[in-house]
């Protein structure tokens, strides 16, 4: 055993990462030499000291050895022990030093992978551990289900990713989404369910609705299918709005607008919204077009072709270019389910004048 060994077992048991083993090799070391127990005191010290920074670690280390040296005898033996001690607990001290700055850079790494990967949102959960948060994402071209603690089911949209902790408490249940999911959320009126979004917070004891909010798209929407559901927007803080079943929220996704040659951003005004009625696939039909994508399948009327290609480069996993604008304005009104990306293309070209080709996972429309 060496002093490396004991650093390392007495950082995993200050950091409270020890185990039973680790603790029982620390007992070994301190009954070995009662140094290594003056050196834990002094690293435990330093630990939970460890914000109160100090910029003269020479003079730390001189106040130490002065205190040593007052309660030794100051017979030469005894100055020759307390020289070696000295030499061997400034050595020891460079060597805490080291290891204190290991645990540092640590702490800050640690720190700034949780901050990239926090939800943006102004509650303050900095005191909630990274590992409390888990994270779903899908790739374009894909879908998953995610189940949380509370027994709520999450359909999570392709390009999508959702934020969650591992177990709810306080008393909400909150999570973060950029891009489409549905939920169905599992009633409990002592904890309502909050998800935040880019543009806004939706609010919800248990029900079953739709949110898209990709950051790239023109609007987001929430629409609801069952019970009840309060829309806010963080633009427009004051103003709560109480969703029917069958009513869909759209939000305009325009809060700031880049001035011309200039790298500063104006505030817009507070965003747009309306709300209308679910859409049908049919008459005789009780599928909803909002919904269709959870049983793969997408539905669009009147739909221009910029925002359906979108939509059928999530389902897809492609990348399309537009050759020009003119093509982006024509609008369709379909439905996709098994088709391929040929022949759905191939489909879109009854009803409008336009070519293709696919190269890979690029689609050149002109």
């Amino acid at each position: 055993m060496d002093d490396q060994k004991f650093l390392l077992l007495v950082a995993r048991k200050l950091s409270g990462e020890a185990t039973k083993v680790d603790i029982k090799e620390i007992t070994v070391f301190f009954e070995m030499d009662k140094m290594y127990k003056e050196k834990f005191d002094l690293l435990k010290t330093h630990w939970e000291n460890k914000t109160n920074v100090r910029t003269d670690i020479d003079a730390a280390l001189e106040k130490i050895i002065l205190r040593i040296e007052k309660d030794r005898d100051q017979s030469n033996k005894e100055d020759m022990l307390i020289t070696k001690e000295t030499s061997g607990i400034r050595r020891f001290l460079v060597l805490l030093s080291r290891v204190a700055a290991v645990l540092l850079v640590c702490v800050i790494s640690a720190y700034f992978i949780y901050k990239n990967n926090k939800p943006d949102t102004a509650r303050d959960v900095s005191a909630v551990k990274t590992s409390d948060w888990q994270i779903q994402q899908t790739d374009k071209g894909a879908k998953s289900t995610v189940f949380l603690q509370d027994g709520t089911r999450v359909i999570l949209n392709a390009d999508s990713k959702i934020t969650f902790q591992k177990n709810f408490s306080g008393n909400t249940r909150e999570v973060y989404l950029s891009g489409e999911a549905f939920f169905d959320v599992a009633h409990n009126a002592d904890m309502p369910f909050i998800i935040h979004t880019d543009k806004m917070n939706i609010k919800v004891l248990g029900t079953e609705f739709n949110v898209k909010s990709y950051p790239e798209d023109s609007t987001y929407e929430t629409t609801l299918i069952r019970g009840s559901i309060e829309v806010t927007l963080k633009d427009r803080p004051s103003d709560r709005i109480i969703l029917k079943p069958k009513e869909k929220l759209i939000v305009a996704n325009i809060s700031f607008e880049k001035v011309p040659d200039s790298h500063e951003s104006l505030p817009s005004l507070p965003s747009q919204l309306s709300i209308t009625g679910l859409h049908y696939v049919s008459k005789t039909d009780s599928a909803i077009a909002e919904t269709s994508w959870v049983e793969n399948t997408l539905v669009f009327q009147d739909e221009s072709f910029a925002n359906l290609a979108t939509d059928m480069e999530r389902k897809y996993a492609v990348n399309i270019h537009f050759s020009n604008e003119l093509i982006k304005n024509n609008r369709f009104t379909g439905i996709f389910k098994e088709e391929t990306i040929r022949e759905a293309l191939n489909a879109l070209q009854l009803t409008e004048k336009f070519n293709y080709k696919i190269k890979k996972k690029e689609v050149y429309i002109f």
